[in-house]
């Protein structure tokens, strides 16, 4: 898993909600002290939190790229624990060691995973550690607080709890069938009550304001269900039997969905309505955005359904399933890693250009003006963008939020004295360079591309429509 990350881990770069983390940079310094993430309160809202203290801690002490890589050497820690964690839970159900490995690093490498580790959402691989530890405790009660952790931390994510029950009743097929559906009925049960705990626990004491939340609001809305309901088998289904490809193919992952009900036979209902309890969440929630985040859990699912429904319809063989395993695991690697490399570089390429512009700079100044992307469809190495993580272009999604904190962290990497203040202003360049308040030393502007640029002494011209 090290190897299929890697070029996350030793190219340098920040991209969209993790540049936030150099915001407390190049402000007045009497703003500083305990400041806030800028995300802390929204994540709070969202039901989550648990997350926003994590982001917290990380917030006051990131100073720079390297901490970034640190971080994300962390993520793949605890992907890398939670594989072996469900690895050793596959190997109890009594799969062979190479194949209960092949079947859980094949999961902990889907879209949903990968993106964890280039947004560093190490929150997500928490979730998922504190899901596998209630399925491993006999304690009702313990259970119920780790899948409140869970749902804490990243509420989509606590459906990790039925990944080993779904192994656990195809692989036992018509063995112990009674101890299995006794087993899934008392997890269903333990989940659900503290989901309606979580809910009512979230609504009374944190997630007062939905209307700072908007669209992310933390209530029930079932205004678009049947739209969304329709959404789960024309486009999340679809998406999730896509397995590693981020460029979703509809007719393939529908093709790969109905083969997976031919191998399944009987086992294909119950398992189906699991996969399908995974988007219960979305299916309730205001919020409409389909992203592979969200819904990893329910790709991991579609994915072991598939694999353990070809191993049981083969002929019985004592390598089969080693096979079928450890050849998804490979072809997973390969297809992860390189588009792992392929998003390193593109948020490296964003960075650097950035950085070795103000550098290239030699004389002092006192203003940066950036050029913004005509477009976010694809990113700087010409692939296409998926959601929000894959291919994208930093500077595209919010001025304010993104691209000056892209600035800060360009600064910040080229030893630029943190005494100095950044401006950033949204108004007309020529409005902007009269407003700006005393003692700040940079200020940060931009227009689109094709829109005419004021040019003032000492200003680095920044267009990142040249990448």
């Amino acid at each position: 898993m090290v190897l299929c990350y890697l070029p996350a881990l030793t190219l340098p770069f920040a991209h969209h909600d993790n540049v936030r983390f150099f915001d407390k940079f190049y402000a007045p310094a009497s703003s500083i002290p305990g400041k806030r993430d800028p995300q802390f309160s929204m994540v709070y809202l969202l039901g989550r939190p648990l997350t926003a203290e994590i982001h917290q801690i990380i917030y006051t002490h990131v100073s720079n790229l390297k901490d970034l890589d640190l971080l994300r050497c962390l993520t793949v820690s605890i992907l890398a624990i939670d594989a072996g964690l469900l690895a050793n839970i596959f190997y109890g159900f009594g799969m062979g060691a190479l194949e209960s490995l092949g079947l859980s690093v094949a999961i902990f490498i889907l879209p949903g995973a990968e993106d964890a580790v280039i947004m560093l959402a190490l929150q997500n691989p928490l979730a998922v550690l504190m899901a596998l530890w209630a399925y491993l405790s006999s304690e009702a009660l313990v259970s119920c607080c780790l899948i409140l952790a869970s749902m804490l931390l990243y509420p989509q994510w606590s459906f990790f709890l039925f990944v080993p029950l779904l192994v656990k009743y195809l692989i036992y097929q018509h063995r112990y069938l009674n101890v299995v559906y006794n087993e899934l009925l008392k997890s269903t049960f333990i989940f659900a009550i503290t989901a309606i705990f979580y809910y009512c626990f979230v609504k009374a004491f944190i997630s007062l304001n939905n209307a700072r939340a908007g669209s992310y609001a933390f209530t029930i809305d079932l205004n678009f269900f049947y739209w969304k309901l329709l959404s789960v088998f024309s486009k999340i289904l679809p998406m999730s039997f896509n397995f590693w490809n981020i460029h979703t193919i509809p007719w393939l992952g529908l093709a790969l969905m109905g083969l997976t009900i031919i191998v399944l036979r009987k086992q294909a209902i119950l398992c189906f309505l699991i996969v399908l309890s995974t988007a219960s969440f979305w299916l309730l929630a205001r919020a409409d955005v389909i992203i592979h985040r969200i819904f990893f859990v329910t790709s991991a699912l579609a994915l072991m359904a598939f694999l353990i429904g070809i191993k049981n319809s083969l002929p019985v063989s004592k390598n089969i399933g080693k096979y079928i395993m450890m050849g998804a695991m490979t072809v997973g690697l390969i297809d992860v890693h390189y588009l792992t490399f392929l998003n390193a570089v593109n948020y490296n390429i964003e960075f650097a250009y950035i950085k070795q512009s103000l550098l290239a700079y030699h004389k002092p100044f006192s203003r940066i003006h950036i050029v913004l992307p005509a477009s976010n469809t694809k990113g700087y190495n010409g692939q296409e963008t998926v959601d929000d993580t894959f291919n994208a272009r930093t500077a595209s999604y919010n001025f304010t939020t993104d691209t000056l904190n892209l600035v800060k962290a360009a600064l910040k990497d080229n030893n630029v004295p943190t005494s100095w203040w950044v401006y950033s202003c949204e108004d007309d360049q020529r409005k902007c360079l009269r407003q700006m308040p005393l003692g700040y030393r940079i200020l940060v502007t931009h227009t689109n591309k094709d829109q005419p640029v004021y040019y003032s002494p000492g200003m680095v011209l920044i267009d990142l429509n040249k990448l």
